[in-house]
């Protein structure tokens, strides 16, 4: 299914997005939270696997 969704690929799936509050594995939502993004993260979920290290945890 990932070349529907590539953000599948994307290893900041591995830390819970503060935006939309995606658990780790799930893609983020829209703002409204109806819809999938698809192709990438949100910006705060992107620092948050940057601040928690590469492999997601600390």
């Amino acid at each position: 299914m990932t070349a529907l969704e590539p953000a599948r690929d994307l290893p900041q799936l591995a830390v819970a997005c503060p935006t939309c509050q995606a658990q780790p594995g799930d893609l983020c939502t829209s703002h409204s939270g109806t819809r999938l993004r698809r192709h990438n993260t949100h910006e705060l979920r992107r620092a948050a696997w940057a601040a928690a290290g590469e492999d997601g945890v600390r």
